[in-house]
């Protein structure tokens, strides 16, 4: 189960879609060991600090991976399953922080804010092509 979910994570991590071509705030995601065991997409996230994250957007923003579990949003896209204009994709590049334990929020490079949700969920609750 262990080697699924990192296949899986990992899968999500790089793949690559032909649209990010033209966009130029385009980033590289970040290894997937770091988003399985390090901070702030593993445990040990502190409240109040802002961390360097790279949010994987490509179809569309709706959850993120923090402190060891994942966080929902409103879904936000283009209305073709694509991030809203002006975000990277497949990634987009900002930071993260916990407001307090169940409310995150991610600033883009564009300067957006999007809150999260806390949920309970340790395994990726999307898949996306």
């Amino acid at each position: 189960m262990e080697v699924l979910r990192s296949i899986s994570v990992a899968a999500l991590l790089y793949s690559v879609a032909a649209c990010s071509e033209d966009n130029p705030r385009v980033v590289e995601g970040p290894a997937a060991a770091d988003v399985a065991n390090e901070a702030p997409y593993g445990p040990g996230v502190d409240v109040g600090e802002a961390y360097d994250y790279v949010l994987y957007v490509h179809c569309g923003v709706q959850w993120a991976r923090i402190d060891g579990v994942w966080w929902e949003t409103s879904p936000l896209d283009d209305g073709n399953a694509n991030p809203p204009k002006g975000w990277g994709n497949p990634y987009d590049a900002g930071t993260m922080a916990l407001i307090d334990d169940d409310t995150a929020e991610y600033t883009g490079g564009t300067g957006v804010a999007v809150r999260f949700a806390r949920t309970e969920l340790i395994e990726a609750p999307f898949e996306c092509e």
